[in-house]
């Protein structure tokens, strides 16, 4: 049911895309038809150079954001010591 599910959406939504290409999730990915892939992350970071492979599971890069900007323009809670 749902590998069916993914290949009759439009629009597929990826949190924490960063994991995106291990190779359980890259499976899931590859068999994700959706016309449209949105990934979001807090670390688009990985220890390894798989990173370069969101470009073929999900797109480039549209928008990157500065946590601490967004923080003090209200978007993000405030760190307290």
């Amino acid at each position: 049911m749902v590998l069916a599910a993914l290949h009759t959406h439009i629009v597929a939504f990826v949190s924490k895309v960063h994991m995106a290409p291990a190779r359980c999730f890259r499976t899931v990915m590859d068999l994700c038809k959706a016309q449209c892939k949105l990934g979001l992350t807090a670390t688009l970071v990985r220890e390894d150079d798989k990173i370069e492979d969101l470009a073929y599971l999900i797109g480039p890069k549209l928008h990157e954001a500065n946590w601490t900007d967004l923080a003090n323009r209200g978007f993000l809670a405030t760190v307290k010591d």
